[in-house]
């Protein structure tokens, strides 16, 4: 592989864990997680090349690379479970640090037991039956960030892979505001 190859890879990689990511699994990840799942894969893409495997002109594609990068992001996924929140009353603790980081950002809500509603944008799509319902973020104790609808029915769930502490905060909030302006379309659908 050359390195005009090489350095072509990673970004290429990356993008194939990011396509398998939203078209093969029911969660969604930050930004790190899809980042290492996809510098993982360019790991195994360059290794392929180095013993002289075909890699249909120096990058990653087709069916194989996609399957690889179901492993990766398994891989980079298991490496974030941890830590998680091991009480409600730290998972309130940083669904409160969730609030102050969205009013950083210009931002206001406020948290309402374990959720915290993002307010809707000009271009957020109609969650559930009602079209006004918001966006929620919450904590499961169990596996960490999920994405619900805010309203008083029961919601449909979807998890985002990412570290569900302090740290991961900003990355997940960085998710979360792209699902809400609409960019993923209907998530719950």
């Amino acid at each position: 592989m050359t390195t005009s190859s090489r350095a072509a890879a990673l970004p290429i990689a990356r993008n194939v864990v990011e396509r398998v990511d939203r078209r093969h699994r029911s969660s969604l990840c930050t930004a790190p997680v899809l980042n290492d799942a996809g510098a993982l894969l360019d790991a195994w893409c360059v290794t392929a090349a180095d013993r002289g495997i075909d890699m249909s002109g120096g990058y990653p594609g087709g069916e194989w690379a996609e399957r690889l990068a179901v492993v990766a992001l398994e891989m980079a996924t298991r490496q974030v479970r941890q830590p998680c929140p091991s009480t409600p009353e730290e998972a309130t603790a940083l669904l409160d640090t969730v609030v102050d980081r969205l009013a950083e950002r210009g931002i206001t809500t406020r948290r309402d037991v374990l959720y915290v509603a993002l307010p809707r944008t000009s271009s957020t799509p109609a969650w559930g039956a009602f079209e006004r319902c918001r966006l929620a973020i919450t904590i499961d104790i169990a596996c960490g960030w999920k994405l619900v609808i805010d309203q008083p029915t029961g919601s449909p769930v979807v998890e985002l892979v990412g570290r569900c502490d302090e740290s991961g905060i900003d990355a997940m909030l960085d998710l979360a505001t792209t699902v809400n302006t609409g960019a993923y379309g209907n998530i719950f659908r």
